[in-house]
């Protein structure tokens, strides 16, 4: 869901730019923590401590811990976003770039169901969001600790991994359903081609030959429609012709 009503007013703009940029020192879950990245070098997320964004560079390695806003989704035609609360105010998830992860694969890992109720992010900033001036963290080959009550603990995800997966799941399901609406819709245009005649649908195999039916009675199909004193005859596949039973008319064939 694009926010050009949201995310881009000014009130809203100015309401969260200054909670998020002027921020008073905040801890994360964790002081520090360490994974392997996806070419298996080591690296260490912190928790920074900054009063203002500005201090913060840009690369650094966070860790920033509370829930994802899945109303605040966004993209600006190269990535996808999700707006993200956390520890130190208001920032922005960046998941990846358009068809690589979007914000329903996010989901996959943290639902918004309510079963889960606390996420730790560690990621890299990249910088403020140009809609809105915004700070970013970059999780498309970052980490997620996923805290359940359920589970009594964190559950680490890889995202560089997880994200894609979850992705090519999502779209191989978007992909199926659309084949069979698709398929839906064939199939209820050939039994319209049908019904809008006054006859019956069934199942056949074309054979490219037709003849004509009988709709008042009778067994028969035929070559002509005006064989046996037919009266509105109508013209179909013999294929068809047989699967509903007819057999071939001894005058004419």
């Amino acid at each position: 869901m694009h926010l050009s009503s949201r995310i881009l007013s000014a009130a809203l703009t100015a309401v969260l730019a200054v909670s998020a940029l002027c921020l008073p020192v905040s801890a994360a879950k964790y002081d520090a923590l360490t994974f392997p990245d996806s070419a298996g070098n080591q690296v260490t997320y912190v928790d920074q401590q900054y009063q203002d964004i500005s201090e913060l560079p840009i690369g650094a390695a966070i860790i920033l811990t509370g829930m994802p806003d899945y109303n605040a989704a966004y993209n600006d035609g190269q990535y996808n976003y999700v707006g993200f609360n956390t520890d130190k105010g208001t920032w922005y998830i960046r998941l990846g770039s358009l068809g690589s992860s979007s914000v329903d694969a996010l989901k996959k890992i943290v639902p918004d169901d309510g079963s889960i109720t606390e996420f730790t992010a560690c990621g890299v900033y990249v910088g403020l969001l140009a809609a809105n001036g915004l700070p970013v963290v970059d999780l498309a080959q970052g980490q997620a600790l996923v805290y359940s009550a359920q589970a009594g603990g964190d559950a680490v995800h890889p995202l560089a991994s997880e994200l894609p997966q979850y992705q090519q799941q999502i779209d191989a399901a978007r992909a199926a359903q659309a084949a069979a609406e698709a398929a839906a819709a064939q199939q209820a245009a050939k039994e319209a081609e049908f019904t809008s005649r006054g006859l019956p649908y069934v199942e056949y195999t074309p054979t490219g030959k037709m003849v004509w039916i009988p709709t008042r009675g009778g067994t028969k199909y035929h070559s002509y429609s005006g064989c046996s004193g037919m009266i509105d005859p109508q013209k179909v596949d013999l294929g068809y012709a047989e699967a509903r039973g007819f057999g071939a008319c001894k005058r004419c064939h």
